[in-house]
């Protein structure tokens, strides 16, 4: 039977998690339906946070940076 030679740290574990996630997410939304959002008439997957204005139901859950250059 294989054996790993070191143990794999939680850092590790979670990037490879977060990986998935984040392409997982890609597939979603070329595979589902997407819904205007309440808030900013973006649109976005069915019950999840909206990504550009994050409001959840009527209600802001995340705060969004804005994307904004600075004029030198």
């Amino acid at each position: 039977m294989a054996v790993p030679r070191k143990k794999n740290s939680i850092h590790k574990k979670h990037i490879r998690h977060s990986a998935w996630l984040r392409n997982n997410l890609v597939k979603l939304t070329e595979k589902y339906q997407r819904v205007k959002c309440s808030n900013c008439g973006k649109y976005k997957l069915s019950h999840r946070v909206c990504p550009s204005c994050g409001y959840y139901a009527g209600k802001q859950v995340l705060t969004i940076k804005s994307k904004t250059r600075v004029a030198l």
